[in-house]
């Protein structure tokens, strides 16, 4: 374990719209890597062992992520970050760009005395923007600027064990999605569904990743479906439901599958790109999306999305590194994992 020793590890307890996003900020080990894409890639194929320390139990749980804070590798930028999950490291989130954005203010580490700030923050997806509306020291809400966003396949057919065809959009909004219509499979987005909907989820994700290849057209190692969103479309709001591994429900509205849904939304037709998107959760928090501008990725259509919501920092958290410790790899249960 490259980072065993005595030490600690300093973490901020955030949570966007309901979904806990916490912030590493000092104590993690040196991540090899000329770009955050390349951290990203070495935490993923070689060394995912502060991942486990940060994320599996006793310190961790599964319905959270763990932001790991860095120096940005790209110029325009002071400070990047990866966000950590217990199935790997990913290039993008919008939830917990929030997060990240809300913490580098309100807890000094960039400075503004106006009431509104731009913060660019490195990512394995490529630099992003957050601008951050402020009420004194506080964080109002902060809107982002996502990476460019396409539909990649629209309306795929997807045969799915034990349950049969699934219709989907196949779109990136910084990572790739598995968009379903909740309308076809007669299961409403509520607390309730839950457990139907992570498992009728991960099986779709399964299938759509078995059965459909992705290639993001300008970066080469963006080639996997992530996730499954089941939306609801009552425009110009839509309800959705992202799976996350090892099987939960996204607390926010999600803003990297929200991004995907309003490019494929736009792409298809049936909403303007100069009207704003409502996008809730299962618990009703709510994000709001617009197209900031129509480009190219590739060859392909895309657009720019920027994307507000509001995150709270509700705490801090040491954790200390002792090399006598059984479980500094943690440990998962069947009973939740």
């Amino acid at each position: 374990m490259n980072f065993a020793g005595n030490g600690k590890v300093e973490i901020l307890e955030v949570h966007a719209e309901g979904e806990v996003g916490q912030i590493v900020v000092s104590g993690a080990p040196n991540i090899p890597g000329e770009t955050l894409l390349d951290q990203m890639n070495y935490i993923n194929q070689r060394d995912d062992s502060f991942l486990k320390f940060c994320l599996h139990e006793p310190r961790g749980k599964s319905q959270m992520t763990v932001n790991l804070l860095l120096p940005s590798k790209n110029p325009a930028a002071e400070y990047g970050f990866i966000p950590m999950q217990p199935d790997g490291a990913h290039s993008m989130s919008g939830s917990n760009a929030m997060c990240v954005a809300t913490a580098l203010i309100e807890q000094g580490f960039v400075q503004t005395s106006s009431k509104e700030y731009r913060v660019p923050i490195d990512t394995p997806s490529g630099l992003i923007v957050a601008n951050v509306n402020l009420s004194g020291s506080k964080v109002r809400d902060v809107e982002i600027e996502m990476p460019t966003s396409f539909l990649e396949s629209a309306n795929i057919e997807i045969e799915v064990k034990d349950f049969g065809k699934v219709t989907a959009d196949i779109a990136f909004g910084g990572c790739y999605f598995v968009l379903v219509n909740a309308a076809q499979l007669q299961l409403r987005i509520c607390n309730e569904n839950a457990s139907k909907l992570v498992q009728l989820g991960k099986a779709i994700k399964e299938a759509a990743a078995a059965q459909i290849k992705v290639q993001h057209p300008e970066i080469p190692e963006l080639n996997q479906i992530e996730y499954t969103m089941f939306v609801e479309h009552s425009l110009p709001k839509i309800k959705t439901s992202t799976i996350l591994y090892p099987g939960r429900v996204d607390r926010s509205p999600c803003g990297t599958g929200t991004a995907a849904q309003l490019a494929t939304l736009i792409a298809k037709g049936e909403f303007q790109s100069d009207k704003e998107l409502v996008s809730e959760s299962i618990i009703g928090s709510r994000f709001f999306a617009q197209a900031k501008d129509k480009v190219k990725c590739g060859k392909r259509d895309a657009i720019i999305p920027v994307m507000r919501g509001r995150a709270w920092v509700y705490g801090k958290t040491q954790f200390f590194i002792d090399p006598t410790d059984p479980f500094l790899a943690g440990y998962t249960l069947s009973d939740t994992w």
